[in-house]
């Protein structure tokens, strides 16, 4: 196991605040350094691109919090999780643990998290049953697969109704979770679905369910994809010469504008489901991230994960950069939604979930993601 080792320095600024008025103020103090602050993420493998995304936002958030001293330690898949998890908690002996990028990654790395009783805080992985095991050093920051399957419903009845419904998903933990939430509710809505189709996450070529798709006559399509997947699905549509009359995303494969990238173009008008993507109030720390890697943001995840490491950062400035207090505190903050730089809330369940997190109805217009409208 190679576990790489940073160490970020940076200066209390005047970024959007995520606590209170009083904790905020003590937030921009000079605080000590913090025991260290491990980080899990995905830096290699196939998913190397949405671990560098979010450990860009993670970085900036370190900056904008004062002395934050980090390690981090690689998970190129979902056997090297726990792995790198025990890793870092041998070498380096960190306070609390930050990930993880992939739901099939948060359940293991937080699970070796919970036996070793360090606070593990999910920043982006939403699959829902990472939370519903009772964990008692878990919490998580960002939206849950249950919230993407609920506007996606919300989205079929309102634009689609009566339209043919194809669902076309990776059985993956993430996609695998949208899917099942999706089906559950609509039949709850008694909204047929015409075809449900699954297939193995390491499946790219997507020509043979495209076709079962285009042959059910299939109007409207969901997909729940990782970046493969997207791009998988739509060549295949390519090929066949076949486009349903609307797409809507769930999962990084929609999110991420590499994808449509490499299609020129391929995703106009696609709708996406996702947590907010810099919206105006996150304006400076777009900014902030042109400045410091030389691109626009791209995607959602660094925004996504700076807002949740950021809550960690000043809540541990507030109780003097004492770990065993971090989980206590978090879970006594009650802000209401727009509180945070893209927009969300904060209030912990008894899961250990942000109840005031959530997603958005996006739209890929230009080789640009913006907000759906009407």
């Amino acid at each position: 196991m190679t576990i790489s080792r940073r160490h970020l320095l940076g200066c209390a600024g005047a970024a959007l605040g995520a606590l209170p008025a009083r904790a905020a103020a003590v937030a921009q103090l000079a605080a000590p350094a913090i025991s260290v602050c491990g980080v899990v993420l995905p830096f290699s493998g196939a998913d190397a691109l949405i671990g560098d995304e979010i450990w860009r936002g993670i970085q900036l958030a370190a900056a904008d919090s004062g002395a934050i001293t980090m390690e981090t330690a690689d998970m190129p898949g979902q056997s090297g999780a726990a792995p790198a998890v025990n890793g870092l908690l041998s070498a380096h002996h960190p306070g609390l643990l930050l990930g993880s990028g992939l739901s099939s990654l948060s359940y293991p790395a937080s699970a070796a998290a919970e036996l070793a009783q360090v606070p593990f805080i999910e920043l982006t992985a939403p699959a829902d049953g990472i939370t519903a095991r009772g964990f008692k050093y878990l919490l998580r920051t960002g939206p849950t697969t249950s919230m993407t399957a609920a506007l996606a419903v919300d989205t079929i009845k309102a634009r689609f109704a009566g339209k043919r419904l194809g669902l076309l998903f990776n059985i993956g933990a993430t996609a695998g979770a949208i899917a099942a939430a999706v089906l559950l509710a609509l039949k709850a809505a008694k909204m047929p679905v015409i075809l449900a189709i699954g297939y193995p996450e390491d499946v790219a070529d997507l020509r043979d369910q495209a076709g079962r798709l285009m042959r059910a006559k299939v109007d409207v399509v969901l997909h729940a994809a990782t970046l493969d997947g997207a791009l998988g699905f739509a060549l295949a549509c390519r090929t066949l010469d076949w486009q349903p009359q609307a797409l809507i995303g769930c999962g990084p494969g929609y999110l991420y504008r590499e994808t449509p990238a490499a299609l020129a173009g391929g995703l106009e008008g696609a709708l996406v489901i996702g947590a907010p993507f810099y919206p105006a109030s996150a304006a400076a720390i777009a900014a902030t991230y042109q400045a410091r890697f030389g691109m626009a943001p791209r995607a959602a995840d660094s925004l996504t994960a700076y807002v949740g490491a950021r809550l960690v950062f000043d809540t541990l400035a507030s109780i003097k950069g004492d770990p065993a207090k971090l989980l206590a505190a978090l879970r006594q903050l009650a802000l209401p939604k727009g509180r945070l730089a893209n927009g969300f809330g904060v209030k912990f369940d008894d899961s250990g979930q942000n109840s005031e997190s959530f997603v958005t109805l996006q739209q890929w217009q230009g080789a640009a993601l913006r907000p759906a409208m009407g």
